[in-house]
């Protein structure tokens, strides 16, 4: 399976792939009241989040990619947008039905999102600009401020690699 075959595979199905999505987050909560227990709830709201990570990551993937081949004019008439908004939803609906139920630190996979998402949020903010850098870019932007911000977005990465090997 290539990646190609993955996006013809979300093109296809993407109205079933559409509700699971924006359903999830709802199911895992729903399955919280359902099933209270300390230790079930943290398990089912930990593999919701986790489930979520995954669509963002992959998310953050064909952001890159689609900006570094065609920019936003490829991605706005090309991707669907409810399609498109369907993974930050999902991330974002799982971590505020987590806090209510249960604090977030004491979900397991809630410090592996946070990791994750720091560098995926990184890599997309590098891919963007490491792709528009041109002689030009240098004759407006100071060197030492280019220098600051990529230092700066390295950092960042690297508080999300350390969240994860904690």
């Amino acid at each position: 399976m290539t990646i190609a075959d993955i996006f013809i595979f979300i093109l296809n199905y993407k109205i079933p792939l559409m509700v699971i999505l924006y359903a999830a987050p709802w199911v895992a909560w729903g399955l919280c009241m359902v099933i209270p227990g300390r230790r079930e709830e943290a398990f089912l709201l930990s593999t919701n989040m986790a489930g979520a990570l995954v669509c963002l990551i992959l998310w953050v993937g064909y952001v890159a990619y689609a900006l570094n081949t065609g920019g936003w004019v490829k991605i706005v008439h090309q991707a669907d947008l409810l399609l498109l908004a369907a993974p930050p939803y999902y991330m974002l609906a799982s971590i505020w039905l987590s806090r209510s139920r249960l604090p977030l630190e004491s979900i397991p996979a809630y410090r592996t999102l946070q990791g994750l998402a720091m560098l995926a949020g990184v890599f997309l903010v590098l891919s963007w600009i490491l792709n528009r850098i041109r002689i030009v870019f240098f004759s407006f932007f100071p060197l030492h401020l280019f220098f600051i911000l990529v230092a700066g977005l390295l950092l960042i990465g690297y508080t999300g690699y350390r969240r994860l090997h904690r």
